[in-house]
């Protein structure tokens, strides 16, 4: 049998086995759909990639052989595509119309229907097209639900009166019609909501059972603009309007599913491992504590093994021409050890990239000590309040009691994602210390970093120079636009000779602003790093500044009558010194510089210099147009309440107020 080549990221098609083994879901699902009373709709939740494609694909497959059932398809992001929601539900409704139709002998009435449906697609779509996403959106919809015959109230009617003669006449099989709608978590989430507020109005008819597929959080974000963020206080708001559209909410039982014996089939399938595979128990134990069991996490994760598998092979191949290959006699982990141990470190590369990267540094995590803490975090978990407490009470738990234990605990602390997971993460640690490596542990560095000398071609954070290849300078400025942080570092230490303590200080505050704004912000490698958003540019950083220090360059704001802020320790100016008549010197005068020393320097005034650069995001989208805008040619000075033009005496005045170096502020 030929080995696979990559594993497509496609659901489970119909008939094909299910190697989760929730066979017993899907069949009791299928009993539940066969004998229910209509109309019902049921919610099959689960986050993006949990199956939920491939359980629906399984229901539809057992109805297909029954010919008292109709079944309908509809994949609702491909109807969504370059649509508004009113026109994508449109086309929807279209769908359901004409798959009905087809059962219909009824010449007349189909003629009644389609009419019907024309004049409510052609004044829906012209109001849909004038009418942007938000609260007109609800509006769009009570136009379509209301309004003489052309509305969905009188479509809903018309299917109403469809489906119950098909299902009465004596020709016709059809007792029931199951319609599945699918991927509307893969929509933009405002839209998919205004999808599922227009489609409640047609789940009401007789005989007929809807099938969603769609992620809880999805309908929570779409709510946002409706609600606000999700909090214990108005929680109930966003789950009553689910529970409205829903009469039967499934969650995909992801906690239940078979990991060990679908990783095992997937690993076999690319001829990773033989027909005895893996440990299941331990393959489960390892992908719980890093990945967790979602089936597209999975897939991606044996992609990175058989992508490596394939390289090992050449590498031994070309040992063998060569003959310079050894025999296994003298490894000290059998050959399956050391695939599972090399599959492990995989599943640490894809769920935690930070503790990969340590490992990198130093492999033998038993090693890692406070000195190894220190150098990472400067002791900055300790500035919490609450740190001391929990980091007390952790000590006194099996994970957390031995020296490396502690020392993973203070590196997760401040880091949002990680913290949450810590105890997950040192007991996939002891795992490999205490199960695979037992009485091998003096190895344990060794072993570790002759695999992970091959687990770094799969790496996102790897900065090995030889991985990468820098653009060319480009543009009157030569500048060089790079592709992420990565880059971005190496070109910094070949070509601007930034040392490892500029590297380490930039690191620890690129990863904060990534934690603040990575998911409202635009990232960009140039020079320096500088975020966007609004397509305005709030904030710089990434220069060079004394022997291990940089620089952040904010906006000044409005509320402070753009005046820079004191700072302990750290020094803040204008851009750049004002002369007047000098027409560069007034350049970015809207933005001001903070030059951080160290790295300690930054953890010390961290809060702060974030809370800084919060309002410089604020400056950009919310009160761009008001922002200190200073033109030396033309003699014009733009602010909150001050519109200078032409007046030399006013803008001097206020030229050298705006851009004096003590004209500053300290911050709260």
């Amino acid at each position: 049998m030929t080995n696979i080549i990559g594993i497509v990221d496609e659901p489970v098609q119909p008939g094909k086995t299910d190697n989760l083994d929730i066979n017993i879901h899907s069949k009791a699902l299928i009993k539940y759909v066969a004998d229910t009373t209509t109309p019902i709709t049921i919610g099959i939740q689960g986050e993006w990639g949990s199956g939920k494609t491939s359980l629906l694909n399984s229901i539809y497959h057992h109805f297909d052989s029954e010919e008292a059932v109709k079944q309908i398809w509809i994949n609702s992001w491909e109807f969504s595509l370059l649509s508004t929601p009113e026109e994508s539900l449109l086309k929807i409704v279209t769908k359901i119309i004409d798959e009905l139709l087809d059962a219909d002998q009824n010449k007349s009435r189909k003629d009644k229907i389609q009419n019907g449906a024309k004049k409510i697609f052609s004044g829906a779509l012209r109001i849909g097209a004038s009418v942007a996403l938000g609260n007109e959106a609800a509006a769009v919809a009570g136009e379509l639900v209301s309004g003489g015959d052309a509305n969905i109230g009188a479509l809903r009617s018309q299917l109403t009166e469809l489906v119950n003669d098909i299902e009465q006449r004596k020709t016709n099989p059809y007792k029931k019609i199951v319609i599945y709608v699918d991927d509307l978590d893969r929509i933009e989430p405002k839209n998919a909501v205004a999808i599922l507020e227009l489609l409640k109005n047609i789940f009401s008819v007789p005989n007929c059972v809807f099938i969603l597929a769609i992620d809880y959080q999805v309908v929570v974000k779409g709510l946002e603009h409706k609600f606000g963020k999700q909090t214990p206080e108005n929680e109930w708001e966003f789950r009553a309007f689910f529970d409205k559209i829903i009469q039967l909410p499934f969650m995909m039982p992801m906690g239940q599913y078979n990991i060990g014996k679908y990783v095992n089939t997937l690993l076999k399938d690319i001829g990773y491992t033989d027909d005895e595979g893996l440990d299941e128990t331990s393959i489960r134990e390892i992908i719980l504590r890093t990945i967790g069991g979602n089936p597209r996490s999975i897939k991606r994760l044996v992609n990175s093994v058989s992508l490596i598998q394939i390289f090992s092979d050449l590498k031994i191949s070309e040992e063998n021409e060569n003959n310079t290959n050894k025999d296994n006699e003298d490894e000290d982990l059998d050959e399956k050890d050391l695939k599972f141990l090399l599959f492990s470190l995989l599943c640490l590369q894809i769920a935690y990239p930070p503790i990969y990267s340590l490992l990198i540094n130093k492999p033998d995590f038993t090693s890692w000590d406070d000195h190894f803490a220190f150098n990472e975090t400067k002791r900055s978990e300790e500035s919490k309040e609450t740190f001391k407490e929990e980091f007390e009470n952790a000590c006194k738990t099996n994970d957390f009691n031995e020296e490396w234990e502690k020392c993973l605990y203070r590196i997760c602390y401040e880091r949002p994602r990680l913290k949450p997971r810590v105890a997950d993460i040192s007991k996939f640690f002891s795992y490999i210390k205490d199960e695979l490596m037992i009485g091998k542990q003096e190895i344990i560095g060794e072993t570790i970093a002759k695999i992970m000398s091959e687990t770094s071609v799969t790496s996102v954070t790897s900065t090995d120079q030889g991985q990468l290849v820098l653009p060319e300078r480009q543009g009157a400025y030569k500048r060089r636009k790079l592709d992420g942080f990565e880059t971005w570092v190496i070109d910094k230490k070949t070509n601007d000779n930034y040392n490892e303590k500029h590297i380490e200080l930039i690191s620890t505050i690129y990863e904060d602003l990534k934690q603040e704004f990575i998911q409202i912000a635009e990232f960009y490698f140039y020079g320096g790093i500088t975020l966007y958003s609004s397509k305005h540019k709030f904030l710089r950083c990434g220069g060079k500044y004394g022997k291990e220090g940089t620089s952040l360059h904010p906006i000044k704001h409005y509320e402070n009558d753009y005046k820079i802020p004191l700072l302990s320790g750290i020094k803040t100016s204008m851009y750049r010194k004002y002369t007047p008549g000098a027409k560069s010197s007034v350049h970015n005068s809207h933005m001001y510089g903070m030059y951080i020393d160290n790295l300690e320097t930054y953890l010390k005034n961290r809060k702060i210099i974030l809370n800084l650069c919060h309002e410089s995001y604020k400056m950009a989208v919310d009160f761009w147009n008001i922002r200190l805008q200073i033109n030396e040619r033309n003699k014009i000075i733009y602010a909150k309440d001050i519109n200078i033009e032409n007046n030399d005496t006013q803008y001097e005045t206020l030229a050298l107020r705006y851009l004096d170096p003590d004209y500053s502020y300290e911050p709260k």
